[in-house]
Parts: structure tokens; sequence; C-alpha cells
């Protein structure tokens, strides 16, 4: 769907996070785990959890480190201060309260820790936005709901329409605390990475 950009957009994310050895690291919403198993492959000594809801989807891979922990990211199961990085890819458009699981980064986060998030938005104004809208919220559910016998594409456009922008999302960063928040764009301003410190 992305023609495999996404891969591209999942490596910029991690190199965000500066990831060192010896770390604790968070990945919420780790789906089919490629962004834990993009990290360990990076440093040899760390602790690496990958959280999602259910683990149906995630890889058992012989030999890894990484930690698969069943959990919400409304109330991580995590002690506060505990995590040098935590980062999510595709899962702020899923949570019942954005705010509410910023704050709950924030908490998990160690002073001076990074938080790093990937997501989907509307391009807004951008001149690609026309374009995207036919492909994204027509295109790609019509498509794709029918190739998978599910209404799952346009679940994915629906939340993307109904997501807030990228400056709401910097906001948010800021109003829980977060400090030094840069933006990253990608896909003609249909994707960004949001990078904050504690």
């Amino acid at each position: 769907m992305s023609f495999g950009l996404d891969q591209f957009w999942r490596t910029k994310l991690i190199s965000e996070l500066d990831v060192k050895d010896g770390q604790s690291i968070l990945d919420v919403g780790c789906g089919t785990g490629k962004i834990s198993y993009s990290i360990e492959k990076m440093i040899k000594y760390s602790h690496i959890y990958a959280l999602d809801l259910t683990k149906e989807m995630y890889p058992f891979i012989p030999d890894s480190k990484v930690t698969f922990v069943v959990g919400s990211a409304m109330s991580l199961p995590f002690e506060d201060n505990s995590m040098d990085r935590v980062v999510s890819g595709f899962l702020t458009r899923n949570v019942p309260s954005l705010e509410k699981y910023i704050s709950e980064v924030y908490r998990t986060l160690k002073p001076g820790g990074i938080f790093c998030n990937l997501d989907i938005f509307d391009p807004g104004s951008h001149f690609i936005a026309p374009l995207f809208r036919f492909y994204f919220y027509r295109i790609v559910p019509a498509i794709f709901d029918r190739m998978t016998r599910t209404d799952s594409y346009s679940y994915l456009a629906r939340s993307v329409r109904e997501f807030v922008s990228p400056l709401a999302f910097e906001s948010m960063l800021d109003k829980y605390g977060f400090r030094n928040i840069k933006q990253f764009k990608r896909g003609g301003g249909s994707v960004f990475i949001h990078r904050a410190i504690k």
C-alpha cells in the first residue's frame, strides 16, 4: 500500500532514537515486531520490550532477546522513569486517548530519554493532498477491503481522516513536558516522525 516506503520510514524512525548498548527500550504497539527486531540487530546489549494488546501477530524468532509484553498503551506496565527510549510506529491513530498515551510515555521515560513516533496524517493543504485523499480514502479501502474480506482498510482510512494534525500532535508533546520537539516530514506530508526528549 505504501509502495515499500514504510521500511524507509521505519529506518529513519529508529535512527532518530539514537539507541546505545545497555539501554532499556520500549516499542509500544509493536505488531509484528519490525521495529523491535531492527533495533536488536543494531545493538549488542540492551533490554528491548515489545508491547501490544495481543501476541497473535508477534513472530517467534529463536535466540531473540526481545521480551514480548501483553499490555495497553493506556496503562504501560512499567515503572516511572524506567525506559531510556520509547518508540511507536503506526499506533497513535488507534489509541482511545492520545493525551493519555503521551502522558504514559512521559511517565515511563527516564529524564533525558527520547520518544519517537511514526504515523500517517492527512496532508492538509499540501499540494499532494487531493491525490492522497483520492488514493487513501477511496482506492485503498475499495481494493484492500475486498482482497482481505474485512473492513480493516476502511477503518484505516477513517482513522487518518479523523486524526489530529502533526502540529496538534507536537502541541500535545509540549503540553506534557517534552522538550526539543522535532518533526520529520515524509510521503509529501502524509507521514510524520515526531522526536521529543523528556
